[in-house]
């Protein structure tokens, strides 16, 4: 990123491991390092105060992990949100994390913002969610070594919030962070589609527990529910269609203005119409080709 410091070249060389358990490892370190280095390094007060945040939310976070297979329908969940405001993006309900607080690990974001000259290389990045009672889920970007920084946050029924002074040429970079974000959770609380299971192994978890004092019962590994037989059939199911996971995007609808959460464009009111997963992963993955956009009759 344009302000992305990496103020440590004297910390023994660690922070470049991209594993999902060696990434959270190496934040944990070098952030307690440089906490506790105090004086000896140029962090700011307002830095110093996001790594603090920063460790005791991954010490206390649901830790999830995503890999490069979930890349193309990620892609297809947040290509709908192509030209319509961050204020006028609309979520269903199942973006809403997990647990109240999340660290979550793309591994699609890994191969894409390694190559981005604005992020200078911090690749093994992940990032932390916190849930709020008013609906408002709230993500901060950490790297081993790099200082954390605020993404935005999402309301289902309020659309994209951007911290402010945000360099334009960010804005679409964090919008899709955001929404293939929220689009993670949404498969995420759909067991039908996906597993969870333990990341690492159970001495990685237990080394982890004693040293970073981090709970066995804390990493989640997702992978695609690819089990036939625990399929549920349902009516859309029957007559013998057996189709591959897909995603029949969402899409904007005129609406009155007494309707429940419209959104206005050119002055005309608009209702968000979900979309939603059809198909399961065990029949393969399929891309979908219409992406609909919000326009003002």
């Amino acid at each position: 990123m344009d302000n992305y410091k990496t103020p440590y070249e004297y910390v023994p060389n660690i922070g470049k491991r991209l594993g999902f358990i060696e990434t959270i490892d190496d934040t944990l370190t070098l952030y307690k390092h440089l906490i506790r280095d105090g004086a000896k390094n140029d962090l700011s007060f307002k830095e110093k105060t996001l790594m603090r945040k920063a460790v005791e939310a991954i010490k206390r976070a649901d830790l999830y992990f995503m890999g490069e297979e979930f890349m193309d329908i990620l892609s297809e969940y947040s290509d709908q949100f192509d030209n319509v405001d961050g204020s006028e993006i609309r979520f269903s309900e199942f973006t809403r994390p997990c647990s109240k607080t999340c660290y979550l690990r793309i591994n699609h974001f890994t191969k894409l913002f390694s190559e981005d000259k604005n992020f200078k290389g911090a690749a093994n990045f992940g990032f932390l969610t916190n849930y709020t009672e008013d609906k408002r889920t709230s993500i901060l970007c950490v790297t081993p070594r790099g200082v954390p920084r605020p993404v935005g946050s999402y309301h289902p029924d309020l659309g994209l919030f951007m911290p402010k002074g945000t360099p334009d040429e960010m804005q679409g970079i964090f919008a899709n962070v955001i929404t293939k974000i929220a689009g993670s959770f949404e498969l995420i609380n759909n067991p039908r589609f996906i597993v969870s299971q333990k990341a690492g192994t159970r001495a990685q978890r237990k080394q982890m527990k004693r040293e970073q004092d981090i709970s066995l019962d804390a990493w989640h590994k997702i992978t695609w529910n690819v089990d036939e037989t625990t399929v549920v059939v349902d009516e859309k199911d029957r007559g013998g269609w057996r189709m591959p996971l897909h995603y029949t995007r969402g899409h904007p609808r005129k609406a009155e203005p007494h309707h429940k959460n419209v959104m206005y464009k050119n002055g005309k009111p608009y209702k968000w119409i979900h979309g939603f997963w059809s198909g399961h992963p065990a029949f393969g993955i399929k891309k979908g080709y219409h992406a609909p956009k919000l326009k003002a009759s």
